[in-house]
Order: C-alpha cells, then structure tokens, then sequence
C-alpha cells in the first residue's frame, strides 16, 4: 500500500506466477505490477526490507525457470509497454521493459527499421526479458544477440536506488572499477575455456563483452537472468529493414546429411540456416493452421527427415542460384515470396509448442535444448548426443539454430514415471559432459536458471565462477535477485521443484463426458498439452480475445489450464477441485470461442475443458438459474416473438435490467437483443408458399433454369428471433445462385449456448434431436447444411461428437459454413 504499486497476494496470483515456461513449479508470495521506475524503486527495496526474494519477469516464457521464485514475482509486462524517443539518424529507441517484440517492430516497420535479433517468442517475448536473457533467435549470423544492441538501461537496484547506466553514463564507477579488476585477473582462464568461434554462448555475466568496453555495465547486465538487478527500460539500437529476402529450402534423408550440409552452406553468408526435423513437422499434421505450410513443403507427397531453411538477405537471386546449383540433399526449393516465406516460418517458430503437442504423457522435454557448438562441430556432437540416448531407447528432436552451432534438442520423457526420471538424469549429466569435450556452451541463449545451475561449475570452473561470485556481490550484496539460480546453494538441481503434476500424477474427481476426439482422447491429456509456452499472450489473431482486452494473466489459456490444474492438485482455497474462488475467476469470462484450438499449437482446447469442469460441477451441486435461462435461449425466443413490442419494452426497463444483473448477473450496461416483429421462419414460409415451393418441404426454389439442387439452411436462434434480415439475405443469394432452399424440419436449438455453460445433457438431448432430423430429411440426406452462424456450425462439425452422437460425423460432412460455401460456388463457376 505504502510503495502505491498494484501488488497482489491472493492465491489467484500465487498459482498463476508459480510456472513459466518450463518443467519447473515454485509457488511465490505474491506479485507486483509496476507502472513507473519509482513503483519498481519501492516495491523491490519494500520486499528486500521484508527478505522476500525478488524475480523480476516478462512474458513467463522461460525454458529453465528463470522467471520463477519463492519470493516476490515483479512483472513488468503488465503496464511498461512504452515506445518513445526513436531517433532514426542515432538509430535508437527507448523502450519499457514490458515491451513485446512484435510490438516494437511494428512501430519500427513504416519507417523502415526493425530490431535484429527475432527469438521464436516473438509475439510474447518481452524487450527486458530478451535482454536479462541476451537473447538472440535464428538471425544470429548478421544480427549478434541483443546485448549488441544495448545502448543504455534504466535499472533498478536491490536497495530501490534507480541507475542508468551504459557507455555515456558514469553512474556506479566504483562498482565498473571493482568487476573490471575481478575479470582481468581471470583473463587467461577465460582464453583457455572459451576457445573462439562459438557464435552463441551464455556469456557468463558478458565478462567477455566487458573486457572489450569496460565503461559499459550493460554488458554485465545483458544475460544475468534478472539476478543482479531489474531492468526497467532500454535504449536500444535499431537496424534498417532487409531490402529483400530469399529463403532456399533444402531436403535431407538424415539429420546427419543435414548437419554436414550445414557446415558446406556457411561460405554464403545466410542471414540464417534453421534446422527442422520430422518428429517436429509430424506435429503439424491434420492442424488447420499449418496446412499451407505443409502442402507449400509437399510433406505429404515427398517425405523426408531433416529440411534446412537458408535464408538470404541482399543478392539474394544470386546467392539462391548458387545454392541451387550445388544439388545438396533430396532436392532444393526456392521461395521469394513474403507470403509463402512466412508460412515456412510459421513452423519452425511454433517449435517449441508443436512438439509438446504430441499426443500422450511422454513428450520432448526442453533441459539440454539450448546448447551450441561450433558450426563445424555439429555433424560430430549430433553424433554424440546420438550415443547418449539410443542405449536409453530415447527419440528426440533436434531442431534450431544451425548456423550458430545451436541444436533445440528435446528427448522424449513420461516425467510422471520414475524410470523415464532416471534417464532424464542420466541424459543432462552426460550432455554436460559432452558440450565440455567440445569446449562449448551448456547454455547459448535460454539462460541457466534451475535446470542448469548445478552444471555451472563443471563448465565453467572455479575461478570464473568466483569472478562472476564477484560480480554478484558486487551488485545484489543480500542476494536479493533471483538467488539459487547460476550459483549453486544445493536448492536448485534440474531433477526438483519439477511441476507438481510429473511428480503426482493429476487424478479427476468425475467421470469425463467428452470425447477430446480431435486430440489426446481424454480430459487430462488436453490439460497437460499446455507447457506455459505463452502464444495466447499475443495481441494479434483470434487466441485469446480475454487477454488481448485486459492483459491479465488469468485471462489467457495459459492462465485458466494453470488454474484448472491448481484446482485439481487442490492448490485452491477451500480445496475444492470443482468449485472455487480461483476457478470462477479464470472460467467466468472464457467466452468458448474455440479460438485457442486451431491457434494453441499444442492445440489445448479450453472450451472443452470449461465445460467439463462445470458439468461435473453442476451435476454434484445442481444446475443454477442463470445456467437454465442460458441454456434455454431458443425457448426464450419463442416466447419473446409472441409479443414481440411488450417484451422488447419490458428488456429495455431500467428496473428489471439492475434486477436482473443482481440475480443473474447480466449487465445493465449492455443492451440486450431486441426480439423481431416477424421470426424468420415465419416469413420463409410465406416465401417459399410464394414462391411455388412444396409446402411439405418447407423449401423454396431458384429460378428454373439455374437448379442447382437442394440445400438445408440453418437458422440460428439468432436469426430466427432476433436478426431475420440476415437470414432472409442469404435466402435471396442461395436462390440468385439456383439453389432450392429448405429450412431445418422440426429443429431445436443446436445446443450451443448449453454446452458452453456446462450443461451437457441438456446439448446432448439437442444433439441427438437434430442428427436424427437431419439424417432422414424428407428422404434428402445429402442435401447441404449450411450455417450462418460459426458457433452452431462446429457444434454440429465437432462437438456433437464430443458428446459421442450416433451418426454425428455423417451429417457433419454435409455441414459448411455459409460464406465458404458460396465462396466455393462462385470459385468452380465465377459467372454463377
């Protein structure tokens, strides 16, 4: 109260900051959201003052747990979102910590400029996240990391004091003079275990950068993964835009060949050479949102294990010639179009969550996903890592950075099983030992964090670890940042604070009704395909339209599977796995949009998920009023069109609208839907009577010479009671077209509005009502179905047969949307 900072203790908050990214679960105190340096300045010396831990965040995107801790959690993504002071002859910009990468490079993009290093996590990663982590992404060859384009940094001590520091800024000299002795004395132990050409490598508090600009304390900060002080904001230096881009996809039989293929590519010059392999692009399979991508890469027609995407900037035809004509691999495609260059993309920066994606409790782990090589090197260590988990009868994907040396390596483990534990073990103790043979990097961009502090003295000695000891001291004296993490205090060891549901496997306290048919066929299954990755934390596409409106954590997929998961390991208040404070928060405002299924890569579906929560809720405790009056909305609509003026009249009183916002919780600050004077299945009737239809078909006819055949229209509840003149518009152009036109006989609600509030007895009776009308229709079964509404569309597509409805796939086939369908009418005939 005292620091004016919004900080929050409760429960809620202490669940969803418990996780990040990573394998990893610690339970803080609570969290605090900064708005200014000053908030920062008080709330970090409040929490030191009270020895509380303090770990500053961004996005949580963190693979080893860097963005976790006992303490306090200070989470700068949440309002330190500026963009100011851009200079483009200084080539420079001011940021807030908080800001996202895709956010600043879409204010940079119409003046012709773009921040260089571009990490996977783009639409999520945050500016100060990127720098604490110096972090990189695949442009690494021509761009460096993001420490080479630091210029200042507002930082924030662990006594409150505000610093900025950098070259042209001489605060904290006797702290520069005090790490600049500690590291030259440690110069040529450095030289002996940092041999050159690693072109990724954690940089060990950037004593390497230092030594070369020892003015420059950005250097030490750029990689310190928040454990000497926070970052508040950052002047950066920005990089014009590519003229133009070419990409060369290059097919391989092996990872082998792809890795020898790699080190023959380097004397190009490429921007990038990302490797991907099949066990990663298997994922995208049957997903929707990577079908382009799949038939531009023909993975269905020309199967292969390994592609490498090189990537040009400038002379690009010249250069992709060259490639061309060494006839490296299976065979070689060129792209220079933006459009199919980002579907290329699209893939290998979904990754990580692909991957995770696989169906079933085993899944590739990220814990040795991070370490680099030289270039060379990698035909040798992908060899080595081989040996490593064939004896152990492991699968892994390797994946990543190639022209950096740097292989996203991710073995497939069941963590919830004790021998597939023993080889996670025995997999990260014996890579350590392989990366010190070839004198390379455990960690190059993800930072050290849990999983690979208790490797930190084996890679980097005794004496450079004092040296960074040092720097420690120097900086956080108490240990007030992020402790346990770089420096071993026997608390943090890759093997535990492992998440709780590896350790006690989830149990459900009710019999699951769903199929989870399109993916993992169980509730738990979907549950455990969310990693924490952190893609529905974006502001573009439709996945999550909660967290794109108030950028609360609870509002995100991410946030309501934590919380689901949190009520099932009765980590709630009240202890209740289906009722709770902490559950009606993250569920209430989940709007079943579906969005996160085609978008999540990992395709966790949320609305299946809500729904059997509150099923199993409802069905031990009973079914609420708002929850019957929701499910009814059909019914509703018959009544209101009754009388129509009376009842609009009556919705639009003040004092029934407070009423009914104290009892059902409806807003009397949003105007409710208004019933139409004529329901549009009453004017199809006289129209189709008009028209010379059969009456007993309930249908009408287009002109005679454009027959076309029948076609069934759904008519939504919206359309039918409230919105008539959307239906009767799609009547007028089916019929333009020559399509008899029928309404559904006899059919009820689809059962939409039921299934999202968990009433899924009531959908499944709709359900069954509808399949059986629409599969014996007047003897037109094959008849099209087609729907104005999407939602009411993919209840029939989908979840009709989540609730396992005899004959649900069969009419499902004939159901498509209104605007594709015609859409596809006009593409075969464009004169129709």
């Amino acid at each position: 109260k005292q620091t004016g900072c919004d900080a929050r203790f409760d429960n809620l908050t202490r669940q969803l900051y418990a996780t990040d990214a990573s394998i990893y679960q610690i339970e803080p105190v609570g969290a605090a959201f900064p708005k200014s340096a000053q908030q920062a300045s008080l709330v970090i010396c409040a929490a030191a003052d009270a020895g509380l831990s303090v770990t500053p965040r961004g996005a949580g995107t963190s693979l080893v747990g860097n963005a976790i801790g006992e303490g306090l959690i200070v989470d700068f993504s949440h309002y330190n979102r500026q963009i100011t002071d851009l200079d483009l002859e200084k080539r420079s910009v001011r940021v807030g910590a908080g800001v996202v990468l895709d956010q600043l490079n879409d204010f940079l993009k119409p003046h012709g400029f773009c921040f260089g290093p571009d990490v996977a996590t783009s639409s999520r990663a945050t500016l100060g996240g990127m720098i604490a982590n110096n972090s990189s992404g695949a442009r690494c060859p021509i761009y460096g990391t993001t420490a080479d384009h630091v210029r200042s940094l507002e930082i924030v001590m662990a006594d409150g004091r505000l610093e900025k520091i950098g070259q042209t800024h001489a605060s904290l000299r006797s702290e520069r003079v005090k790490i600049e002795r500690f590291i030259r004395a440690a110069k040529s132990e450095m030289i002996e275990r940092w041999p050159p050409g690693l072109i990724k490598r954690w940089p060990g508090y950037g004593i390497e950068r230092f030594l070369r600009a020892p003015n420059d304390l950005t250097n030490i900060l750029a990689g310190s993964e928040g454990t000497l002080a926070a970052i508040f904001s950052a002047e950066l230096m920005v990089s014009p835009l590519p003229r133009e881009k070419g990409l060369g996809l290059i097919f391989f039989a092996s990872v082998a060949e792809a890795m020898q293929a790699t080190v023959e590519l380097l004397d190009l010059k490429p921007a990038a050479i990302e490797h991907i392999d099949r066990p990663l692009f298997d994922q995208t399979k049957g997903q929707l949102h990577f079908q382009a991508a799949r038939d531009l890469l023909e993975l269905d027609t020309k199967p292969c294990e390994s592609i490498l995407i090189v990537e040009f900037y400038d002379d690009v035809a010249e250069r992709l010639s060259i490639l061309e004509s060494r006839k490296i691999g299976l065979r070689t495609k060129i792209l220079t179009d933006a459009a199919q260059m980002n579907l290329v993309w699209s893939v290998r920066k979904s990754g990580l969550s692909l991957l995770t994606g696989c169906v079933g409790p085993a899944k590739p782990v990220a814990f040795i996903e991070d370490a680099a090589v030289r270039p060379a090197q990698l035909p040798e260590y992908v060899l080595g890592l081989q040996s490593i988990m064939k004896p152990l009868g492991l699968e892994a994907s390797y994946y990543g950075h190639a022209a950096s040396g740097l292989l996203h390596v991710r073995p497939v483990l069941d963590l919830h099983g004790a021998s597939d534990m023993r080889k996670f073990r025995q997999v990260a103790d014996q890579t350590s030992a392989l990366v010190r043979q070839f004198k390379g990097s455990l960690s190059a961009e993800h930072g050290v964090g849990i999983a690979r502090t208790e490797y930190m003295r084996d890679q980097l000695g005794d004496e450079l670890l004092e040296v960074l000891r040092q720097i420690k001291r120097t900086f956080d004296p108490k240990n007030v940042f992020n402790p346990g993490k770089i420096f071993s205090d026997g608390g943090h060891k890759i093997d535990n604070h492992l998440r709780e549901n590896f350790t006690r496997p989830l149990e459900l306290p009710f019999q699951p009704v769903l199929r989870f048919a399109f993916k993992d066929d169980s509730f738990i299954g979907n549950l455990e395909q969310c990693n924490g990755c952190g893609g529905c934390l974006k502001q573009a596409g439709i996945m999550c339209p909660t967290f794109m409106a108030t950028g609360e954590e609870v509002m995100s997929t991410r946030g309501r599977a934590n919380v689901i998961r949190a009520a099932l390991e009765l980590r709630v208040n009240g202890h209740d796995p289906l009722k709770s404070e902490e559950l009606d928060a993250a569920l209430s405002n989940c709007l079943s949009c579906k969005g996160c299924t085609p978008e999540c890569p990992s395709n966790v579906n949320l609305a299946l998920l809500k729904a059997e929560v509150l099923h199993a809720r409802w069905r031990r405790d009973g079914l609420p009023l708002r929850e019957r009056i929701f499910s009814n909305v059909d019914l509703l609509g018959r009544i209101g069109c009754a009388m129509p003026a009376l009842t609009n009249s009556i919705l639009d009183f003040k004092p029934l609208r407070a009423l009914m916002e104290a009892a059902l919780g409806i807003s009397a600050k949003r105007s409710l839907p208004h019933y139409a004077r004529e329901r549009f299945d009453k004017w199809f009737a006289k129209h189709a009577g008009a028209a010379g239809s059969d009456p007993g078909y309930n249908g009408a006819h287009g002109t005679p010479q454009q027959q076309r055949g029948p076609v069934i229209l759904w008519d939504d509840t919206f359309v039918r009671y409230h919105e008539p003149h959307i239906g009767m518009a799609a009547v007028k152009v089916l019929e333009a077209l020559g399509f008899e036109v029928a309404l559904a006989k006899n059919r009820q609600c689809c059962g939409r509005p039921a299934f999202s509030v968990g009433n899924l007895d009531v959908a499944a009776k709709l359900a069954k009502h509808n399949i059986s009308e629409l599969s014996t229709v007047n003897s037109q079964p094959s008849a099209p179905i087609l729907f104005l509404e999407p939602s009411c569309w993919s209840m029939f597509v989908e979840d009709y047969r989540e609730l396992k409805i005899e004959n649900a796939e069969d009419v499902a086939k004939r159901c498509f949307l209104f605007e594709k369908f015609v859409d596809d009418v006009l593409a075969q005939e464009p004169d129709a």
